[in-house]
């Protein structure tokens, strides 16, 4: 917005009307105005250049967004900065902002929108399920929490992955489903060591977890950690695909390894074979658990339905989370274990007041039907 202002202001004092914002090439600049001839500081000539060259600019301080988000943003908390425009509307690929303008997006929400914006089968089903129930306590049934526990480990099992899959515990997001592996670890540790010393937990440099305290814990990144500290303690954090250090990081004390078969936030860095093999002939010798968290990385992304789906059952892990995609942006998060994990889990261990209600199953069921298809993971795969 004030760049917008400020080109407005240096054209008029070079003598020439304000550029048409979204048509106006480098090219165009430059023959109306060469850099040699003028005396602006460089700076201000690119930031021109830039301005010129966006296909949409900043709204001005006139616009409705600049009104609407002038209005609202001294009531909110201030956890993000975010760029001038403000989204309003979607379809597919695509997002409308308030001026409507077309935007490519390329983030899908962060690795959510999976199916794209307003995906007209899943519009249909929530308008359907919203007319019949939306949410019931989980003190009692209802017909998809069950139904979406199936599906998820029905089709892990039919895709090549996590071999002893079992049972699901459905949740809100993926630091929710995160915290519930967490502490299905510490919970195995202690059934194991009834003393408690069982109850290290193995994370790695560059991994993200999530915010809440248990994964921020095991999110070693000093920028999320240092405002909230101390962490959750035993929490210990390794190199990334270090095969020759897993032996002196995970031990007799540790009760859980958590790691991302592909990390996102790190900066996408693949976990070698070796790595992944190796941790888990590690976890298996020390009786530790193995987590992958796939909640980035998972649901075809690609082109297998979980990312360790190519791997032998030698290196599958005991738990297996999941979120992002499987919402296509409504909240929704699982938590995948084996037998071996769900049975050390007693009645009142866990829960969760929204998650698993019917309707966040019900939309989670039709997704993951969706990205388990063949041909969309084919798609993905050529792509």
């Amino acid at each position: 917005m004030a760049l917008r202002s400020s080109v407005k202001r240096l054209c008029a004092g070079l003598g020439a009307s304000s550029p048409p914002i979204g048509r106006f090439s480098q090219r165009s600049y430059a023959s109306a105005a060469p850099a040699a001839a003028s005396s602006l500081p460089e700076h201000v000539i690119n930031a021109i250049e830039r301005e010129a060259s966006l296909p949409n600019a900043d709204p001005p301080s006139d616009s409705q967004t600049t009104r609407l988000v002038d209005s609202q943003l001294s009531y909110m908390v201030p956890t993000y900065v975010r760029p001038p425009p403000m989204f309003e509307r979607g379809e597919g690929c695509y997002l409308w902002d308030v001026e409507n303008r077309r935007y490519l997006d390329f983030t899908s929400g962060i690795a959510v929108n999976a199916l794209g914006h307003c995906d007209p089968g899943m519009t249909r089903l929530i308008a359907q399920q919203a007319q019949t129930l939306i949410h019931t306590s989980n003190l009692y049934h209802n017909p998809w929490t069950g139904t979406l526990s199936q599906l998820l480990v029905q089709r892990t099992i039919d895709s090549g992955a996590m071999s002893g899959a079992a049972k699901a515990f459905i949740c809100n997001s993926g630091s929710e489903a995160n915290e519930a592996a967490l502490k299905f670890a510490r919970k195995y540790g202690k059934s194991m060591q009834p003393d408690g010393s069982k109850h290290e937990l193995v994370s790695f440099h560059n991994s993200f977890h999530g915010r809440t305290m248990g994964a921020l814990s095991a999110t070693p990144n000093p920028k999320y950690q240092k405002p909230f500290g101390p962490m959750v303690p035993g929490c210990r954090y390794g190199t990334y695909n270090d095969v020759a250090a897993i032996d002196e990081l995970v031990t007799e004390k540790t009760c859980g390894v958590i790691v991302e078969p592909i990390q996102g936030e790190g900066g996408v860095n693949v976990a070698t074979p070796e790595f992944l093999l190796a941790l888990r002939k590690r976890c298996t010798e020390v009786s530790a658990l193995l987590i992958y968290d796939e909640i980035q990385c998972g649901l075809s992304r690609t082109g297998t339905l979980w990312a360790h789906g190519s791997l032998p059952k030698e290196a599958h892990p005991d738990i297996l989370t999941t979120a992002k995609a499987l919402g296509n942006g409504f909240p929704i998060g699982a938590t995948i274990v084996t037998e071996a994990v769900s049975g050390e889990i007693a009645t009142g261990d866990h829960g969760t007041t929204f998650g698993g209600n019917p309707l966040g199953c019900r939309i989670a069921h039709y997704n993951l039907t969706r990205l388990s298809e063949p041909e969309l993971q084919h798609g993905v795969a050529r792509k």
